[in-house]
């Protein structure tokens, strides 16, 4: 049989980080795969529904001008060309990013079903491959919840919701966690009533709750429904639609999203007999190296139970295959930012206000701009946001939370204070152009001293 140094099975994101990495260190590699070439980020994820969500924001900035004197215009939307828009962008940059790289390193994706016959020898489609060292990089998929009735109904996800057979006029989304959000108010601005569902007391529950509640807000003056604290009993299909039934009444739509949790692709892999260990979830068990239970097989990305961003996925799988090919290197997630894509986004690096006071008491102090203080959002007429240092009385950077638009365009500052451990002076000596979103972290980090109302310009 054929023998490879790495086989990588999976050609998402996580495991073309693998492939290149082994390739540029000269390992003969193969790259497995039994779906789309790309994985879930191009294809289902990441790149078409912010596609949605550009769509939607410029339709609506067209609607909802912010400049005095430019008046509205009510776009047509076509959805047809839309549509065909996204996928042309997908096919771009699955064919850029994924087969051309791959070919240029010289990487051969081979097409199939991929299963462990042991550890160290892997059956596609029956013909079997001599595997050195495996890389894991199946994926995860969405998981419906365990609610009576809900397969019946026929619900989206988020696979579904990206590449529509036909934009609904009502939507209920269930679950307000960053999926569900950012495609509410993407069929919100094109044209769909939606209404969204959360069982906890808020939206976006693991981030922090000043900017979580505003941004709330901000939705609901959109137009959007948002219910929280709500419970789904049972969900039936009704007259062509779906009828979701919660214990105080009952929400009528014509499509159901489900955005409410992930589950590793694992089935078929036949990990047992590799001797590889999942753990309650079915996620495969890594250590901080990206090793399994077996020495020889490593996983990476959304499989491995990781925190579910393209960007770890792509990190860790170069961890994997240079661990798998002899190196000692660990997975270090210190300054870990996270995005909702949502008009006006929230981004964050670190824990909360609430963990951080639990944890510093009184040692915490918190610097806050609302966005009404920032020139540059007075100049663009948005002054939708919110700014938040978390900061000990050392002045020693934990945290940063933003509520504005394209947050996550500025939340860089923030990672590399979490990261290398910042101080408040190390940040406020370095230049934040003025007319900026970016001098709003500056700003904020003043307040801490001195009141931004008494501040010059870019005093």
């Amino acid at each position: 049989m054929e023998a490879y140094d790495l086989v990588v099975l999976g050609s998402g994101s996580a495991g073309v980080a693998a492939a290149l990495e082994a390739s540029a260190q000269g390992a003969k590699v193969l790259v497995v795969e039994r779906g789309t070439l790309g994985g879930t980020c191009v294809n289902g994820g990441c790149v078409p529904s912010k596609y949605l969500l550009w769509a939607g924001e410029a339709a609506h900035r067209s609607a909802h001008p912010t400049v005095p004197g430019v008046g509205a215009t009510d776009p047509p939307i076509d959805w047809a060309a839309l549509l065909a828009g996204k996928d042309r962008l997908i096919e771009a940059l699955r064919t850029e990013k994924y087969a051309d790289v791959l070919a240029l390193a010289g990487v051969p994706v081979r097409r199939g079903t991929a299963r462990f016959v042991d550890s160290r020898t892997i059956a596609i489609d029956g013909e079997e491959v001599r595997a050195v060292r495996t890389v894991i990089a199946t994926g995860a998929r969405p998981a419906l919840p365990p609610i009576p009735g809900l397969a019946d109904a026929r619900p989206w996800t988020y696979l579904e919701a990206v590449h529509p057979d036909v934009r609904p006029r009502t939507l209920a989304v269930l679950g307000a966690g960053p999926v569900g959000l950012e495609l509410a108010q993407a069929y919100a601005r094109l044209g769909t009533r939606v209404t969204v569902l959360e069982a906890a007391p808020r939206v976006l529950p693991q981030e922090d709750e000043d900017l979580a509640l505003r941004l709330q807000g901000y939705l609901e003056a959109e137009g959007l429904v948002i219910r929280t604290g709500a419970r789904v009993e049972r969900v039936e299909a009704h007259d062509g639609g779906v009828r979701l039934h919660l214990i105080e009444d009952v929400v009528e739509a014509e499509r159901l999203l489900v955005a409410t949790g992930r589950r590793a692709n694992v089935e078929g892999l036949n990990l047992a007999d590799a001797g590889v260990e999942t753990d309650t979830r079915g996620f495969v068990r890594v250590d901080d190296r990206l090793a399994t239970s077996r020495p020889e097989v490593f996983a990476a990305g959304d499989v491995a139970g990781l925190p579910q961003y393209v960007y770890v996925a792509a990190l860790a799988g170069r961890v994997a295959a240079a661990n798998a090919l002899g190196h000692q290197r660990t997975l270090d997630l210190r300054g870990l930012p996270r995005v909702t894509f949502t008009d006006p986004a929230l981004a964050a690096v670190g824990p909360t206000e609430a963990d951080l006071r639990a944890s510093l008491g009184n040692r915490l102090r918190v610097a806050r701009l609302d966005l009404h203080d920032l020139p540059q959002a007075r100049l663009a007429g948005d002054e939708r946001g919110l700014f938040k240092w978390l900061v000990d009385n050392e002045d020693r950077v934990h945290a940063l939370h933003v509520l504005a638009p394209h947050a996550g365009d500025v939340i860089q500052e923030g990672v590399l204070a979490v990261r290398f451990g910042l101080r408040v002076s190390d940040l406020l000596d370095a230049f934040h152009p003025y007319l900026t979103r970016a001098e709003g972290l500056r700003l904020a980090l003043q307040s801490l001293v001195t009141d931004v109302h008494r501040l010059s310009c870019c005093a």
